[in-house]
């Protein structure tokens, strides 16, 4: 008897427990409105009771009292933790949709080049397209050159650049001079038939640049070096070796120059025309001259040059 009146007692503990009103308030005003049953009903069988349940109809949860958390936008990821709660995207991107910055229909998660327009096949960059100038087009590019440089005086050109440098840059017996040309300013790797009228105006002004004044300077400034002067424009080689007022020596087919006739310790193996020191010369549409050296040492000038008939300014 004891027993059972205990299993009485406890399960109308529970079912007391089970009834306890969370908010006394919302209890009262339901009952005047409702009957007792109803507002501790729970019809959408959510574990909110009805007094408490603002969609007493609809499974939902106890934090949302009782209503289920919206998705305006359809794409399973609830309002409150869509960063864009009116547009559908990926959970991965907080329920945005993944940007395409370029508009190239790549997105830029995907993209290696977001913010430029691009194909698929070249990872959303944008394709090399070379285009191959015609012979026509080549002597345009000439004729308009040589005009708008014709003013240039190469000599004092080089004395101000000369000037500028100094043995530091040096650290061997043999300066390999590698004359800018067309396959310098392309690099690898490129289909390099793009940069024909590059390659035209470096070429021509390398040619009027290192004419035998020019470089009888450069030999006499480093008296101590032996000068291999380089060039991948076999004209500008054949024309450089053909310089013979400086003290010269062919040593296995290859013209070297040193200012004091030294050649005893001439070794072929030191010349490398990749690890050489270099003049690049560009003239652009405003008669500005842009000077870049560089060699091994990584030691190196950037210049711009204002012209003024045989006065040169730095710009910068």
């Amino acid at each position: 008897m004891k027993t059972q009146l205990s299993f009485i007692l406890f399960f109308a503990f529970l079912f007391c427990s089970s009834q306890e009103i969370a908010d006394k308030e919302k209890f009262k005003k339901c009952i005047k409105e409702f009957s007792k049953k109803i507002c501790l009903s729970d019809e959408d069988k959510d574990s909110v009771l009805f007094y408490l349940d603002e969609c007493p109809k609809v499974f939902g949860v106890a934090e949302n009292n009782g209503c289920a958390w919206a998705d305006t936008d359809n794409d399973g990821i609830f309002d409150k933790d869509d960063a864009c709660p009116d547009v559908s995207g990926p959970e991965e991107n907080h329920g945005c949709p993944w940007p395409d910055t370029d508009g190239d229909g790549i997105l830029d998660k995907d993209d290696k080049c977001p913010t430029v327009a691009g194909r698929v096949e070249d990872n959303g960059c944008k394709s090399y397209e070379p285009h191959r100038y015609s012979q026509e087009e080549l002597d345009k590019v000439q004729k308009e050159f040589l005009e708008q440089t014709k003013n240039i005086n190469y000599e004092k050109l080089a004395d101000f650049i000369f000037n500028k440098i100094n043995d530091k840059y040096f650290d061997s017996k043999i300066v390999t001079v590698q004359i800018a040309s067309f396959a310098q300013m392309a690099g690898c790797e490129f289909d390099r038939t793009d940069y024909s009228a590059i390659n035209l105006k470096v070429n021509l002004a390398s040619e009027k640049f290192w004419n035998e004044n020019n470089f009888r300077k450069f030999v006499n400034k480093f008296p101590s070096k032996i000068i291999f002067p380089y060039s991948e424009n076999e004209e500008i080689n054949k024309k450089i070796q053909s310089f013979r007022k400086i003290y010269s020596k062919k040593n296995e087919g290859i013209t070297f120059y040193n200012a004091k006739n030294n050649f005893k310790e001439l070794n072929n193996k030191e010349i490398n025309p990749y690890k050489s020191f270099q003049i690049y010369i560009f003239f652009d549409e405003n008669d500005v001259i842009y000077v870049r050296t560089n060699d091994n040492t990584e030691l190196g000038i950037n210049i711009r040059l204002k012209h003024k008939g045989n006065t040169f300014i730095q710009l910068d």
